[in-house]
């Protein structure tokens, strides 16, 4: 306990100086699940409180004139629940750790930065996943190899929309990691496109990964497109991705809206051209929003792999705050 408010004490401590100027904007959003899982190798059995994917974020803009502003941002992810106190990195059962973090420029022409930041890849279908950051996030339940990342030491430009057109583009400069292959400056990047127009969202992204650099399973080049469309209170979604010599996976989600309540659904599937093996995930949920700011859900996801039979399900019953 002395320690997390010790941690706690520090984390306000860096922060504090920017919440106090003007133009600062604070958000977050808090995220606890009650989770009952069942694993064939009853390594996650049982129940858990789970904080998924929390946040404290602090941002801002300054005008510089001739339409040019100076952005930045500064978000930390707080496990609400199994902690062990220690501000950290990525590694380990963490109080606080570091999600988009970076400075930069924005005008007309589009916005530049660099920092910490997801990569292009990952933006491009972010919007698709309606169990973004639960049990049956798309990142946990299409199985191993499915990596969004956010890289360190990324430098990003982001288009201005052209006719609903966006263009992503990102390298990740290769630091002091020195068993990375990667040495020059823009060895591994992410591209991406998205259109949005309407109810139609379409995107589709290539990405160059390096396995030490990005902290990926194996070193991989690798493309995905996704698809969208809403029709009253209908909406579905599909990506589908190809990892050269790895793996192909896809999945498709749907959703209807009743008053409060949505109604989801997804099912997908990861074929691995090293084992020759298939994870078969299926998910079906319930969210009710209080308000636009919260909402409650209940939720029962399962992975299956029909060759060695290593199933995994669970149920999750979450709250999220968003403010």
């Amino acid at each position: 306990m002395k320690k997390q408010l010790v941690s706690l004490a520090v984390a306000a401590a860096l922060v504090s100086p920017l919440a106090a100027q003007a133009g600062t904007q604070i958000y977050g959003k808090l995220h606890v699940s009650i989770d009952d899982r069942l694993d064939d190798s009853d390594a996650t059995d049982g129940w858990d409180v789970v904080s998924r994917a929390s946040r404290l974020g602090f941002k801002g803009s300054e005008d510089l004139g001739n339409g040019l502003k100076a952005i930045w941002k500064l978000e930390f992810q707080i496990a609400m629940a199994d902690s062990d106190g220690v501000i950290t990195g990525e590694s380990g059962n963490t109080l606080v750790k570091a999600r988009n973090m970076y400075v930069g420029f924005a005008g007309g022409w589009g916005t530049f930065l660099y920092g910490r930041h997801d990569t292009p890849y990952k933006i491009s279908t972010g919007r698709l996943d309606k169990f973004v950051d639960t049990l049956a996030d798309y990142n946990g339940s299409l199985g191993p190899g499915f990596q969004d990342i956010r890289a360190d030491n990324a430098i990003a430009y982001i288009s201005p929309s052209f006719a609903g057109l966006t263009i992503a583009a990102a390298i990740v400069a290769p630091g002091n990691h020195a068993n990375s292959e990667a040495d020059g400056l823009a060895d591994t990047y992410s591209i991406a496109a998205m259109y949005s127009n309407g109810p139609l969202y379409l995107a589709a992204a290539y990405e160059n990964l390096d396995q030490d650099l990005l902290g990926v399973s194996d070193d991989a080049d690798k493309w995905r497109i996704g698809a969208g469309f809403t029709l009253g209170a209908f909406d579905i979604g599909a990506i589908y991705e190809d990892q050269q010599d790895v793996a192909t996976i896809w999945q498709i989600q749907a959703s209807f809206a009743m008053g409060n309540n949505v109604i989801k659904a997804a099912y997908g599937q990861n074929d691995s051209d090293t084992t020759d093996n298939t994870d078969n995930s299926y998910a079906i949920g319930v969210d009710h929003n209080f308000s636009k700011r919260t909402k409650a859900y209940l939720l029962y996801a399962a992975t299956d792999n029909d060759v060695d039979n290593t199933d995994q399900s669970g149920f999750s019953f979450g709250i999220v705050h968003k403010f």
